[in-house]
């Protein structure tokens, strides 16, 4: 079994990547079929690195996705190992590669099933985000961002998407990112990139100063206030009018309003969160305080579309 085990790596200065995938993947079937768990994952994580030292990308790839097939087969629970071994075969990725994309996709699923949070942990979320952004794809991008853990690199993701944006376009970009985290219970997160991305901005749009108030209101038992901004600002709502779903599925994330129409909802965060988790069951944040809240009387109210 030695001799058959180093005998891929020791083929690799000649050169025939296929020839050497298919000795891996030989070896990988029969000591998984024998239930040797750790030599399995160490078979497999040695001959990715070495596909990745070569520049063998899409070798690489099938090798790291077999680590997270050998992790679901044999329940390999997330823990800070195994989330390390994922990370770091991640990163031994350079340039684009389709490969590798579909690597951390299958990693966030294993993650789901395998950790306490049931879409995913937000770790492999940024990553992935972060590599679909290196690649232009920021739609993409933009879903794993909003169950990531980092405003900021989703932050520079929306200033790079909305670089040569018209300038009376841009709230439209910040507004979908916002609504996307506050659609999954994340107002932290939330306020943070609204303040990333507006900081240096003097004179707020209609659309970002409701953005501002929606974030104030979020904090407190306020839904009537909740609807008067609504109506206060359904001009600029209607900009996109998607808008109105969301907001629908914010008043039940954060004030247990009913959804009138799941089925046309249910596809519409399907698009914007890219089907990962269920988004029923959220809880509210009823009882934070007082309805009323402070405006800031330097940006009005009122619409100036």
């Amino acid at each position: 079994m030695q001799r058959q085990k180093t005998n891929p790596e020791n083929k690799f200065k000649d050169g025939n990547s296929y020839d050497i995938l298919q000795s891996y993947r030989a070896l990988y079937f029969r000591l998984s079929s024998q239930k040797k768990i750790q030599e399995t994952i160490n078979l497999l994580e040695s001959g990715c690195k070495k596909f990745q030292e070569y520049a063998q990308w899409n070798c690489a790839a099938e090798l790291a996705k077999l680590i997270v097939e050998t992790f679901r087969n044999f329940n390999i629970p997330y823990d800070t190992d195994s989330k390390n071994k994922i990370e770091t075969i991640f990163k031994g990725f350079k340039g684009e590669c389709q490969g590798k994309i579909g690597f951390m996709r299958e990693a966030i699923d294993w993650s789901s099933k395998n950790s306490s949070n049931k879409k995913g942990v937000p770790e492999f979320h940024t990553l992935l985000a972060i590599s679909l952004t290196e690649e232009g794809d920021f739609i993409d991008a933009q879903k794993h961002f909003i169950f990531g853990n980092s405003p900021s690199e989703f932050n520079k993701m929306l200033k790079e998407w909305t670089s040569e944006v018209d300038e009376e376009e841009k709230d439209l970009y910040i507004t979908r990112a916002i609504f996307g985290y506050l659609c999954v219970n994340n107002l932290k997160d939330a306020q943070t990139l609204f303040d990333l991305f507006t900081e240096g901005i003097t004179e707020f749009s209609p659309l970002l100063n409701y953005d501002r108030y929606l974030l104030l209101t979020l904090q407190r038992d306020a839904l009537p206030l909740f609807n008067i901004l609504k109506q206060k600002y359904e001009r600029s709502l209607k900009r996109d009018p998607q808008f109105f779903k969301y907001l629908e599925q914010i008043a039940n994330v954060f004030y247990k309003v009913p959804i009138s129409n799941q089925g046309g909802l249910g596809g519409m965060l399907s698009s914007l969160l890219g089907g990962f988790g269920g988004m029923g069951g959220m809880g509210g944040m009823g009882g934070m305080g007082s309805s009323s809240i402070d405006m800031d009387t330097s940006a009005p109210m009122d619409e100036m579309d």
